[in-house]
């Protein structure tokens, strides 16, 4: 039995089964969904429930996983339980005991995510085929699932390890595996619940508020998509059980900023850590499929559901390479999305209508950002107040144009997460459309390690302050306070950012610095981009297909623009380039460095979007 640390939990699961993702009452929805011609889920369903379960694996590199036998033990036991079939529940206790005796994985970074998805089918079929267990089953799974976390947990067992603000720990293991087997077997073994669902409500939930106040991961777009994922696992999961909700609304409303991140051509505006770059097409042309159905599950909100199926590409309810890597496929392989799930959590909560987005959104305090996008222009102005550690980027400051391409762009690509490439270049201020004083980026809050608490991310991550921001009149701006990302090298640093999507041919896109540092020093305005840049004067032209940014250095009069571009200096860092280990379309061929000296230095720089 767990002695947890954590108050009790204020929601505890009702006496009935099932209570797992759904309740008595639910199977109606479900078996309607089920027969519902136009569902993408029924048929790759039904497909699952004739598969065979074997315990091999579909890749000895992996050990014994295989996305589609999970998935088809997780489809037999939900037909089981619609059909109230007990031949049919107790061939799926078979096949599930079969997995559990047999597992092993080999050393993987997936370990952690592996183990748990067989943790979170076992709590299915616990909880699913309840009846049909025998007492001495009931045990055997509990233990085999405790003895799995145990093994192979990152946040270790009793999972007390890790962090609510950012890493491993916000993903799946807490928010959605251990809670689920706790859901299962509280009868049985309340302590797992008690212990789980305690750390969840007494620490995730104030975490929360706090990190998503601004309803912007401040994981980026890629990552924070994910990880929205597992919030969004726990508050369903809850809801179902219980019928309450107790996500905070900015975490739902975080969502939206996944609808101004998409591009016209349907992929994510990079930002931080994007693990979309070099998945599957399916993944890169769809990012945002599977956290926006799972919210849509949540909140009803008609924009995010339909969003959600235009995005929700069969290989995300069946990896077509049974998503045995997510970091090669880039489904969501561990069962966070599957024909049974997706058939459960559709129409969980009825639909309502929204009103239409207006082109630009601000999202404040963590990230504090302004978002336009009309559909074919999308403009990113982020100030970054607090920097989000893992896989946020030091980007204090930095602004992106999409005009149908990338104009003005962030460069590198996430080739892993120690690489030469990325600790060198790839996250750096270098990399970005940012400042460089003295040849320097930003500091490197705490050593970039990942924040303990909401207290020392407020207390030592801190790096700018958003000082004004508008929308309206066809004007959006954006200034903010960036002294504090600069204090090593600057008494005061501050960034003004203005787009004026009606002004010239495709818009105007406006950046007033005013940079005073601790000595006289050069002061680098940096601008990446896609091709080979035309330097004119003070005048760079940043080509792209049908598009391009003529930008125009109105202060200060004097300015050295250096281009560091071409084979062998893409991606050039204290004269050492960082190639990274694999290349993309978007990685950019380097970048432009406009520089001036002095005691004070005040860039204005306009960039207008015209036709190529």
């Amino acid at each position: 039995m767990l002695n947890s640390p954590y108050p009790s939990p204020p929601i505890l699961p009702p006496p009935e089964h099932p209570r797992l993702m759904l309740r008595q009452k639910d199977l109606r929805r479900v078996r309607e969904n089920l027969n519902d011609p136009s569902s993408p889920a029924a048929g790759f369903f039904r497909e699952l429930c004739e598969f065979p379960v074997k315990g091999e694996g579909a890749n000895p590199q992996f050990g014994t996983y295989h996305l589609k036998e999970y998935l088809a033990v997780e489809a037999k036991a939900l037909r089981a339980l619609l059909e109230n079939d007990e031949a049919c529940g107790r061939a799926v206790i078979a096949d599930l005991m079969l997995l559990l005796r047999t597992v092993h994985y080999n050393d993987t970074i997936m370990l952690a995510r592996f183990s748990g998805h067989l943790i979170f089918i076992a709590a299915e079929v616990y909880d699913w085929c309840y009846y049909w267990l025998t007492e001495n089953e009931h045990t055997e799974i509990v233990d085999a699932c405790e003895k799995l976390a145990a093994e192979y947990f990152e946040m270790g067992y009793p999972p007390v390890k890790q962090s609510a603000i950012s890493g491993h720990g916000t993903e799946a293991q807490l928010l959605r595996d251990l809670i689920s087997l706790g859901i299962a077997a509280y009868d049985e073994r309340p302590d797992i619940y008690n212990l789980c669902a305690g750390r969840l409500f007494g620490e995730y939930l104030p975490v929360f508020e706090k990190v998503f106040a601004g309803e912007f991961h401040p994981q980026g777009p890629s990552y924070g998509a994910y990880r929205h994922v597992g919030t969004m696992w726990f508050g369903l999961l809850i809801y179902a059980m219980s019928g309450q909700k107790v996500l905070p609304p900015c975490a739902e409303n975080l969502a939206y900023s996944f609808l101004y991140l998409t591009r016209s051509d349907g992929e994510m505006l990079r930002l931080g850590d994007d693990c979309n770059e070099t998945k599957a097409e399916y993944s890169r042309k769809n990012p945002f499929g599977v956290p926006l159905f799972l919210t849509a599950a949540y909140t009803g909100n008609r924009l995010f559901y339909e969003a959600a199926r235009r995005q929700m590409h069969p290989s995300y309810l069946l990896p077509s390479r049974y998503g045995v890597d997510y970091y090669r496929e880039g489904s969501y392989g561990e069962g966070l999305m599957s024909p049974a799930v997706y058939l459960i959590w559709d129409g969980l909560t009825p639909l309502r209508d929204t009103p239409p987005l207006p082109e630009a959104r601000y999202f404040g305090f963590p990230v504090g950002c302004t978002v336009y996008n009309d559909g074919e222009r999308l403009v990113l102005m982020k100030i970054g107040e607090l920097w989000g550690a893992n896989h946020d980027h030091l980007d204090t400051g930095c602004f992106q144009i999409w005009d149908g391409e990338p104009l003005a762009t962030d460069s590198g690509v996430y080739d892993a997460y120690h690489t030469p490439h990325r600790m060198n270049y790839y996250i750096h201020t270098l990399a970005h459309n940012c400042l460089l004083v003295g040849g320097r980026g930003t500091r490197f809050p705490y050593g970039l390690e990942e924040p303990e608490d909401p207290a020392h991310w407020f207390r030592a991550y801190g790096m700018a302050k958003v000082t004004y921001h508008g929308e309206a009149d066809g004007v959006y701006e954006i200034e903010g306070d960036l002294t504090q990302a600069y204090s090593e090298t600057c008494d005061l640093v501050t960034r003004r950012m203005r787009w004026e999507p009606g002004r010239g041919e495709r818009g105007v896109f406006t950046v007033h610095d005013v940079v005073i540092p601790k000595k006289e020093d050069t002061v680098t305005f940096l601008l990446h981009c896609q091709r080979e840049p035309e330097i004119c004067g003070n005048a760079v032209t940043l080509p792209g297909k049908k598009r391009k940014l003529v930008c125009r250095v109105k202060s200060p009069a004097e300015v050295r623009i250096v281009p560091i571009t071409g084979p062998g200096r893409q991606f050039e860092a204290d004269g050492v380039n960082y190639a990274p280990r694999v290349h993309t379309a978007e990685e950019g061929v380097g970048r432009v460095e406009i520089e001036a000296r002095g005691e004070r230095v005040e860039f204005i720089v306009e960039m207008e979007i015209t036709y190529a």
